[in-house]
């Protein structure tokens, strides 16, 4: 039997409020339907925006190697971004307010004009472009919820809105549009200390087609990327869990870095 969505989604914003460990996905909420799974989100979405404030774009998950091999899954899948999870260059976050609080490398895009469905032809990397506004370098904030890696499954990952526990941006990067966004080395450290590198072509070979993958996948779910808009458009560089109390630096060489404090509680 299907799960309900009401349900699903009324537990998963309990397991939000109350910070959870959630090792591995209940089996009376497990489901093989991708779409089933995305109306969940949906769902939990309309729940989350009352207090996290409107969507403002989305995330892609599961777009490079070292991502799938983390997590043993074959992707990708999108996630949903609020207003009141967007931070800007340097933020400092709680150690208590989180359940388990990693960070992701990515490429952010801002979108600059409403993304019509696709019709007979879909997007690629050639005719997203167009629609791209700007781009800078960025952490996505992820809350796992402690999760199991070895009994992961996407389905769940998809409902549990894609993980996206926030997105840190760079400052504006004027001369963006001169880089080669896929041939661009990143790295993220802990206490001015690398931990992992990576190189932005991994993430499907380049950041414009995670963007056309996006654009495709919400027209075929009756939905569209609006001006204005920001997608964070995959890891370049694995996850990586940040301890309590100290201090990540994510960079992009040439479009830019971020900050974010992982405070200890008070």
């Amino acid at each position: 039997m299907a799960p309900n969505i009401a349900r699903v989604a009324n537990w998963l914003h309990s397991v939000d409020k109350a910070r959870a460990v959630v090792g591995w996905w209940p089996e009376q909420f497990a489901t093989k339907d991708e779409r089933l799974a995305y109306r969940i989100q949906d769902a939990f979405l309309k729940k989350q925006v009352v207090k996290q404030g409107p969507l403002v774009g989305y995330k892609i998950a599961l777009t490079s190697p070292q991502i799938l091999a983390q997590t043993g899954l074959k992707g990708p899948a999108y996630g949903p971004i609020r207003r009141k999870r967007v931070f800007e260059h340097k933020a400092s976050v709680r150690a208590d307010r989180w359940t388990r609080l990693g960070v992701e490398l990515e490429i952010i895009l801002t979108v600059n004009a409403d993304v019509p469905r696709p019709k007979a032809r879909r997007y690629n990397k050639t005719s997203i472009a167009p629609y791209v506004g700007s781009a800078r370098a960025g952490f996505e904030l992820i809350e796992d919820r402690g999760a199991d890696y070895s009994r992961l499954a996407v389905n769940p990952l998809i409902m549990d809105a894609g993980w996206n526990g926030g997105s840190l941006l760079a400052k504006p990067n004027k001369d963006w549009a001169k880089l080669d966004l896929g041939n661009l080395k990143g790295s993220i450290s802990f206490d001015g200390k690398v931990v992992r590198e990576g190189h932005s072509g991994d993430v499907l070979g380049h950041c414009y087609n995670a963007l056309a993958w996006l654009a495709n996948k919400l027209g075929d779910h009756g939905k569209t990327l609006k001006k204005g808009m920001i997608v964070s458009t995959g890891s370049m560089v694995a996850c990586q869990f940040v301890p309590p109390g100290s201090t990540a630096v994510g960079r992009i060489k040439g479009l830019g870095e971020v900050t974010l404090k992982y405070e200890l509680p008070r």
